[in-house]
């Protein structure tokens, strides 16, 4: 990838920068008594316009779905090429994906599910999908997994084929890009999806055939250390993660996890360890990882608003708000 097509991207980048909400923003937010203070603490930022269509407060996924499907429409624009903003938006298309099969298992319309980011077409793929004939590319994707589907009748089955092959697709985009720090980020998603896998497995008592269809190849750690570590108990000093880059992350989540038994809690490591990965992306005058950094940051800044507005509706307090936050941000 030629870095100098980058160098008016990566200016135009570094304006808009100064436009993602700064930590006093979301240390207003997390102090807020009620989720309409909340919004109403957001009515000097890009969010605003969205605020005041809203019918209701409750009616807070609106903003950041609008708010989401703009900034990409905006940086697809920016950036002379899509890869470095495909790494990040990939997993808005197999969302898609997943809602064009699950119209078909539910038999209802879920078309207000989509994603319109990088012109997902709706049509196209529910037609595709609804002909048996054609069989390449990503109608391929959708005919697997509806087979799968109808062998086992089992919903979650759909997410775990979608989720690997979904991980097989950013791995040759991050290929294609011949950045070590893609290359870097896929493989470390992808070891931290298999943990996860595994801890879930190891959880619901499955066996040793389930695991090997689950876990992905492609990672640091490969798929036959995976199905060893099955058959023992896991802790977080094994040398098997100590060699890892995300090790102090994967330390801190299990040793949650040994306490509260909850493997959702490592999508918080992981996120915290992709800004950390980024963080030095700000010294870099240009390049592909300035836009990929700044959709990072974006991507973020929703999950942590997400995070505040359910918290709101739900009446919890500003100390747990900070524990589940995202980065440095309160």
């Amino acid at each position: 990838m030629d870095r100098s097509k980058f160098i008016q991207s990566s200016a135009r980048v570094r304006v808009l920068e100064k436009k993602l909400l700064s930590k006093e923003v979301f240390n207003r937010l997390a102090e807020a008594e009620t989720l309409e203070d909340a919004l109403r603490s957001l009515s000097d930022t890009v969010y605003n316009e969205y605020i005041n269509k809203l019918e209701s407060p409750t009616e807070y996924e609106k903003i950041l779905t609008a708010e989401i499907e703009r900034f990409y429409k905006e940086i697809y624009e920016i950036s002379p090429s899509d890869l470095p903003v495909d790494l990040v938006t990939l997993k808005y298309f197999f969302h898609n994906l997943r809602v064009v099969l699950k119209e078909d298992v539910l038999n209802s319309d879920l078309s207000h599910l989509i994603m319109n980011i990088k012109d997902f077409d709706l049509k196209k793929y529910r037609e595709g999908y609804s002909d048996s004939t054609i069989t390449h590319g990503y109608f391929g994707i959708l005919d697997q997994a509806a087979k799968l589907y109808e062998e086992e009748k089992n919903p979650p089955i759909i997410d775990i084929y979608l989720d690997n092959k979904y991980l097989e697709e950013l791995s040759i985009i991050a290929n294609e890009t011949d950045s070590d720090l893609f290359k870097g980020y896929v493989k470390d998603l992808i070891d931290f999806t298999n943990i996860r896998t595994l801890l879930r497995a190891k959880n619901q008592e499955r066996d040793h055939d389930f695991l090997e269809r689950i876990i992905i190849d492609g990672g640091n750690i490969s798929v036959s250390t995976f199905l060893e570590l099955f058959t023992i108990e896991i802790n977080p000093d094994m040398k098997v993660f100590k060699k890892l880059n995300i090790y102090k992350y994967i330390r801190e989540g299990l040793e949650r996890y040994k306490k509260v038994g909850r493997v959702s809690d490592f999508e918080r490591d992981l996120d915290n360890y992709f800004l950390d990965l980024i963080e030095d992306v700000k010294y870099m005058t240009y390049g592909p990882e300035v836009i990929f950094a700044y959709c990072l940051r974006k991507e973020m800044e929703i999950k942590n608003l997400r995070i505040i507005f359910v918290s709101k509706l739900n009446g919890l307090d500003s100390e747990f708000i900070r524990g589940k936050l995202r980065g440095n941000y309160v």
